[in-house]
């Protein structure tokens, strides 16, 4: 890894850990990577802490003494509801995680933790975070490329079972899914999907073919935001992408109606 060269402003981070060798590992590593660093050895210290300092990621135990991680999230939230939450686990703990992803937590991560992974992901921490599932490589990697140029934290699979596994770590705020895919068809992945992370924003990929068009709108009734068709127009998604932001900030989803056939 090695000392990388972060952003203008430097992220300030607190790491909460009960375990002494994790928590002093966590922090000697993040600060070779250049960021500021404090830690805290349990739920009560970590939410005082964050009353008396702005932080921009914390990196929470699920387990510790005292209040447990997801109360800790919890109180640490109602100070400061910008501050990016990190949860850690060495259990499977999948009520809790669901829990967390659904109350705002960016990622709720297994232990032992894949630091290059920690890493990359405090440095790539983004307001709204982007899943695209789809294999048309034509689509993915501009689609990719455009929208890390937007500034947005983008993750692109063509693999159902990864973008399953992916939305069981990361909470990501919208998720493209393209209809068209190996193993599951869109409309099956985003009914899996949407029982993983109910309240992350699904948009439809869809062709112009009538099959692929009739799963999107089926995906649709079943909750999913909107259609967009191929071929894209970047400058139409990232409009809708916008939209989107601004109705999730004010708690206000508004699906618009769909063109009829």
């Amino acid at each position: 890894m090695g000392g990388s060269q972060l952003e203008a402003v430097t992220k300030r981070i607190l790491v909460v850990d009960d375990e002494v060798n994790m928590r002093t590992t966590l922090a000697d590593i993040l600060g070779d990577e250049g960021y500021v660093i404090d830690t805290a050895v349990d739920g009560l210290s970590a939410v005082q802490m964050c009353e008396n300092q702005d932080y921009d990621v914390v990196l929470l135990d699920v387990r510790m003494p005292g209040i447990d991680g997801v109360e800790t999230f919890r109180r640490i939230r109602r100070h400061s509801e910008a501050v990016r939450v990190v949860m850690m686990s060495a259990y499977s703990m999948d009520e809790l995680k669901r829990a967390a992803l659904e109350e705002g937590a960016i990622a709720f991560l297994s232990k032992p933790l894949d630091i290059d992974n920690v890493v990359g992901l405090i440095q790539d921490v983004r307001e709204t975070a982007i899943l695209v599932v789809g294999d048309d490589a034509d689509i993915a990697g501009p689609v990719e490329a455009s929208l890390k140029q937007q500034g947005y934290w983008v993750k692109v699979t063509s693999s159902p079972h990864d973008a399953m596994e992916l939305a069981e770590q990361i909470h990501f705020d919208i998720i493209l899914i393209d209809t068209q895919l190996p193993v599951m068809n869109g409309l099956e992945l985003y009914l899996a999907i949407k029982k993983i992370t109910p309240s992350s924003v699904a948009i439809m990929i869809s062709g112009m073919e009538d099959e692929f068009d009739r799963l999107a709108r089926e995906a649709v009734k079943q909750t999913a935001y909107t259609i967009i068709h191929k071929p894209l127009n970047l400058d139409n998604l990232f409009a809708l992408l916008k939209r989107i932001t601004g109705q999730r900030i004010s708690n206000a989803i508004s699906k618009p109606a769909l063109d009829p056939h």
